[in-house]
């Protein structure tokens, strides 16, 4: 691997394996504490969803590219970046009130990044149709979860509108990312961690 695409790499991973850490062990830490170990896969999505990325970047830094699980962490990436984003703004006078304000400033620029890298492997991995319907099914059944087992970040207050946005968003993300992946589209994001 080229010296410099490894570098970048390499601080991709530890960039996200940071946003895990905080995410697992600080934002979502009482609420992680609070749930049974078998609904565990639902609660922290945005950690889990960096997680995956940073796994999926450090088996192509070694060689060893997992395509389902770059598009699984890819769809997370895209899902649950868009939708922080939009949760921030839609309540920003709860998350930019004077004592939450530079916490939620830095939570929006570091999810509007998961939304820019959830594009860097289109056209390096192999998509199928059968990842895409599982990915579909798992955020669904995760969605399901977070609106009617009450799983959703314990942050976020209740609105009618975030059931049908979420659920639009998982049909649209999973969706807009197959189209990228297997027609190998759109290229401005194509080499946004190979461009160094």
């Amino acid at each position: 691997m080229e010296k410099k695409l490894g570098i970048v790499l390499l601080l991709a991973i530890i960039a996200n394996l940071i946003g895990a850490y905080f995410g697992f062990f600080v934002y979502y830490q009482g609420q992680i504490a609070a749930t049974p170990i078998y609904l565990l896969a639902f609660v922290a999505d945005c950690p889990l969803a960096v997680l995956l990325v940073a796994a999926s970047l450090f088996l192509v830094w070694i060689g060893k590219k997992n395509d389902f699980l770059s598009f699984l962490a890819s769809a997370y990436a895209l899902k649950y970046g868009i939708w922080t984003v939009f949760v921030i703004l839609f309540f920003n006078q709860i998350y930019f009130a004077p004592a939450y304000w530079e916490l939620y400033a830095i939570m929006l620029v570091t999810h509007f990044g998961m939304v820019l890298e959830s594009f860097a492997l289109v056209g390096r991995i192999d998509v199928k149709k059968e990842h895409l319907l599982i990915v579909l099914g798992w955020f669904l059944l995760n969605d399901y979860m977070d609106y009617f087992w009450g799983l959703k970040p314990w942050t976020v207050p209740n609105d009618g509108l975030l059931l049908p946005f979420t659920v639009l968003l998982s049909v649209a993300s999973v969706l807009a990312l197959y189209f990228a992946y297997t027609k190998k589209k759109p290229k401005i994001f194509t080499d946004l961690l190979f461009l160094f």
